[in-house]
């Protein structure tokens, strides 16, 4: 595990200085659509969850490991079945939802010193309310850590493409993520949780690309929690098109009849 947790640690301090491993998670056209990717996506913006909560560094590099290794149990399983580009039948999802109990005997095999990470994996998925799996566990019975990694593993499904997902629309862009899972989720994730999602995962990290209602485009380089729909953009294309050269600062707070009305690396 140690090479791992220097990998963690480095996630942990790369975070705390920037943006820029966020915006890599978010780019699902750089996805490999595969286990690896997935689990570091999780682990990313579940430190960012984590640290929205006001958790501390040490906190958060368990938050990375426990990220990095939650769905370790789906190696027992044939990678089409979390890869593959059909939709997964009802057997299928059923065995998949297995995965937590395997997970944990691979982590528990670490030893006791990580008997909290195989923890982690066997309750990721459990939820507040007890609508869970395996167990139905209910508040306090489940790890604060796997409650993160829970939420963080939604948002990662919702805004990255999943076989078992029929959608029109492949993904969902952030800031629409965030908002369904308020809405859909809040009787499973206690508030803590959510205010830690609202707080960490802002709705647009610095480095996202944007169009405005106007059609121009631009590149988020400034943020604020009091107005977190509202950021700096630099604009660097105008909506007939035309470069803008140098780009051109642009603070939405500014300017309240311009808003985003799309955030995706496809936009450029």
């Amino acid at each position: 595990m140690g090479l791992l947790e220097e990998v963690c640690e480095r996630m942990v301090r790369s975070l705390a200085e920037g943006d820029q491993l966020h915006v890599q998670a978010l780019d699902f056209r750089k996805s490999l659509n595969d286990l690896v990717s997935h689990m570091l996506n999780v682990a990313i913006f579940a430190v960012k969850i984590a640290t929205g909560m006001g958790l501390k560094p040490e906190a958060l590099l368990r938050v990375a490991l426990g990220g990095c290794v939650h769905d370790v149990g789906m190696v027992r399983y044939p990678p089409e079945l979390s890869t593959g580009s059909q939709s997964l039948t009802s057997k299928q999802l059923e065995e998949l939802r297995r995965h937590p109990e395997e997970g944990s005997k691979i982590l528990s095999a670490l030893g006791p010193a990580y008997k909290w990470l195989a923890d982690v994996a066997h309750q990721e998925h459990e939820r507040e309310d007890g609508s869970g799996y395996p167990r139905g566990l209910r508040g306090d019975q489940i790890a604060e850590i796997a409650k993160i990694v829970g939420l963080a593993d939604i948002y990662e499904s919702l805004t990255h493409p999943r076989p078992y997902r029929n959608r029109t629309v492949p993904v969902t862009l952030p800031h629409e993520a965030v908002k369904e899972i308020l809405q859909a989720e809040r009787q499973r994730f206690g508030e803590r949780y959510l205010r830690g999602l609202i707080t960490g995962l802002s709705a647009f990290p610095i480095g996202t690309v944007v169009r405005l209602n106007n059609g121009s485009v631009g590149r988020v380089v400034a943020t604020s929690r009091a107005l977190p729909l509202r950021p700096t953009l630099e604009v660097f294309r105008l909506g007939t098109g035309e470069e803008v050269s140098p780009p051109r600062l642009t603070s939405l707070a500014e300017h309240p009849l311009l808003y985003i009305a799309e955030a995706s690396p496809a936009v450029e």
